[in-house]
């Protein structure tokens, strides 16, 4: 499906909902009551506000807008109150000029080619065409003319009117969308079809829905059915006069259908498939492998009576047994191991020593080490848990790896969190981070360079929102009481929706560009970055990953690369997930700092996540 674009905001398949407050003659030709309107309106956080422009003496005869009487009762109730709330072209340019303050776009139907210039003089970034008007081919090919992207209505119209309409856009190669509409006032919900939704989706443009219904529930499934483009009428009174008031809704109403919205488009999701983190620990939990069912040596040849199924799910999945059959394995299995993908297609290590300018590494804990080790990674960065403190490490001499670690993240059951508004939380995390680097110090001793040690800041909660200025000073402060003597500290920035113990928390702080640069700034502290946290970050507050990397880069010491899709799906394979590597990678072209991919679970079969990621990421300049 094609997308079009207003302003800052693409629209189309896999966007958010694009959600039109229509104002439209709600106000009652009142300026006051217009911007009260688009304080509703920007207070519920709709993405756009929509007016009406109308030249009268080009819409009508001079008799029928002065000699009312001589026509139906539709035109003596409608006609007067056209004329009544037109507003002034000077009201345009303030309530427009207002809706960019409240950062709102500003949309209008013209109705007319006199109102159409007007509205490019205003300098509007889109128009809406009326249901009225989508048989007006002079005023469609007017309006196409202009460039500009047109919301098309297609209410009281035939399908063949529909097709071609559409037909005289795409010769225009004008940028359009079309709103399923039903031009009654109100319209039952036994009447509105929104199966329709689907049927215009077949011209290959955006589809919307613009309601006429009561409530808030029929725009709501709309959405859930795919209209990207939501338009719904709001008034601060529905028993104001005027015809549009009691299909409209009123402040508190419309906050709960941009809530509901911002909802179901979450729920929505993408057309790729993903699994989700708790999925994939449930998969190796819960799940069965492929396993020897007795001691294989070397070089023999996989019979079905060799293999046996059972959990974890943490090699071969069962589906892959006809695959195995046949095989000659290249390594000795004891009964009970895992067959690997390995066992399939013989592993062959690959070298990427001349791959990269940068210092690319590998994340590893103490028991894997030395397999990682064979991949000659010229940075090694350790995960440790609470319990690795206390353990023999088990390193002897010297290494040619630089040496990162990665501060634990859990006391215990508790997060470890060095923002924290409790004095006994903060001063244990501040004390797990000093063991840590206690214990980064000795091991240094092991590896090339001045160690680096990554430290969540913490400021996670799972229902409350905390201030972030108690956060960052509780931060300095905890920052200030470490003695990082011999051992750089770096920060990591966090996502906005993390995962711990089994549920899902909410950042707080170091999660927003510009509030990490400011407190590097204030501190001297360096930066972690991870790069599907930044992604996340963006994707939730819908900003820009490449700007929030300019922005951060200047303090990145260390990097975390992989990819990510929506909201909390977080250490994606490269090139599985939202990410436009394409795009921001050529933002690291001068970076020679050190960095590994961080796949989730990409330790597992000998680093095989890890592996992938590098072969990905070898096709930029980094």
């Amino acid at each position: 499906m094609k997308t079009i674009q207003i302003g800052d905001r693409v629209i189309g398949d896999n966007q958010p909902t694009y959600i039109i407050a229509e104002i439209g003659i709600n106000h009652n030709g009142d300026v006051k009551l217009a911007r009260e309107l688009i304080d509703a309106a920007a207070e519920a956080k709709v993405d756009a506000v929509k007016f009406q422009k109308r030249h009268l003496p080009s819409l009508y005869r001079e008799d029928v807008l002065n000699e009312t009487e001589k026509y139906e009762q539709n035109f003596q109730y409608m006609i007067p109150i056209l004329k009544e709330v037109e507003l002034a072209e000077e009201d345009f340019f303030g309530l427009k000029d207002y809706c960019t303050e409240k950062g709102l776009e500003f949309i209008c139907t013209p109705f007319d080619l006199t109102s159409v210039d007007f509205l490019i003089k205003l300098g509007v970034k889109a128009f809406k065409i009326a249901s009225a008007d989508l048989t007006n081919l002079e005023l469609l090919e007017y309006v196409a003319a202009k460039e500009k992207p047109m919301l098309v209505s297609t209410g009281m119209s035939y399908w063949d009117e529909i097709e071609k309409a559409v037909s005289l856009l795409h010769k225009k190669d004008a940028a359009f969308a079309l709103l399923h509409c039903r031009s009654v006032y109100p319209v039952w919900p036994r009447e509105v079809n929104l199966r329709m939704i689907n049927q215009l989706s077949q011209f290959g443009c955006p589809v919307g829905y613009s309601s006429h219904d009561i409530g808030i529930v029929i725009p709501l499934v709309a959405a859930s059915m795919g209209a990207c483009i939501i338009e719904k009428h709001i008034t601060l009174d529905r028993n104001m006069r005027g015809p549009d008031h009691k299909v409209s809704l009123e402040p508190y109403e419309l906050k709960r259908l941009v809530r509901d919205i911002r909802v179901a488009d979450q729920a929505m999701g993408k057309n790729k498939r993903f699994l989700l983190r708790g999925e994939v620990l449930n998969r190796e939990l819960f799940g069965k492998s492929l396993v020897a069912a007795r001691r294989i040596p070397e070089g023999t040849c996989i019979t079905r009576e060799m293999i046996k199924i059972q959990g974890p799910g943490k090699g071969l999945s069962p589906d892959r047994v006809e695959d195995l059959i046949g095989k000659v394995v290249h390594r000795n299995l004891n009964e009970g191991d895992f067959f690997l993908q390995e066992d399939i297609e013989s592993f062959r290590a690959i070298d990427f020593k001349n791959s990269f300018r940068s210092r690319w590494g590998l994340i590893s804990r103490f028991g894997d080490f030395g397999e990682m080790c064979t991949y000659r990674p010229k940075v090694i960065e350790f995960r440790l848990t609470e319990n690795d403190l206390d353990i023999d490490f088990g390193l002897a001499g010297h290494y040619p790896q630089e040496l990162v670690v990665h501060a634990p993240e859990y006391m215990g059951d508790r997060l470890s969190d060095l923002c924290s508004g409790s004095e006994e939380i903060r001063g244990d995390s501040v004390s797990l981070v000093q063991r840590t680097i206690d214990l980064t110090r000795v091991m240094a001793s092991h590896f090339k360079g001045k160690p680096k040690l990554i430290v969540h800041p913490g400021a996670m909660s799972l229902n409350s929102k905390l201030s972030k200025p108690l956060l960052r000073e509780a931060l300095v402060q905890s920052i200030e009481e470490i003695d990082s003597t011999g051992v750089e500290i770096l920060l990591e920035n966090l996502p906005p929706y993390p995962w711990y113990f089994g549920g899902q928390w909410k950042g707080n702080y170091f999660l927003d560009a510009d509030e990490i640069a400011s407190f590097c700034e204030r501190t001297g502290i360096h930066l972690c970055f991870d790069i599907s946290h930044a992604a996340l970050y963006c994707n939730a507050k819908e900003k820009d990953l490449a700007v929030f990397i300019k922005t951060v880069k200047p303090f990145i010491r260390h990097i975390h690369f992989a990819d990510a899709y929506g909201l909390d799906g977080e250490g994606v394979q490269i090139g599985e997930g939202e990410i436009d590597f394409d795009k921001v990678m050529p933002l690291f072209a001068d970076y020679r700092g050190t960095w590994v991919p961080e796949i989730w679970r990409g330790h597992l079969h000998r680093g095989q996540g890890f592996l992938e990621a590098l072969k990905r990421l070898r096709k930029y300049d980094l």
